[in-house]
């Protein structure tokens, strides 16, 4: 069965599909920003899960500074 027909039907609610496509999103947004910024990458994929900590969390990976490497 077509994910649009479930919808019109009424077995699959739109505001739990949708808020699964936006939590993948951000979450795969907030790993891609903690790999190229040098932070833990499960934690910010943790937290972009999370239904309305992905929002800050996702505001958080965006202004905070990439971390300098280890000096010897």
């Amino acid at each position: 069965m077509n994910i649009f027909e479930m919808m019109r039907s009424g077995e699959l609610h739109p505001v739990i599909f949708f808020l699964t496509i936006e939590m993948l999103a951000i979450a795969a947004l907030c790993f891609l920003l903690a790999r190229t910024k040098g932070r833990n990458r499960l934690l910010a994929t943790l937290t972009g899960i999370l239904p309305g900590v992905n929002i800050l969390a996702l505001i958080y990976y965006v202004g905070v500074p990439k971390l300098e490497g280890e000096k010897p």
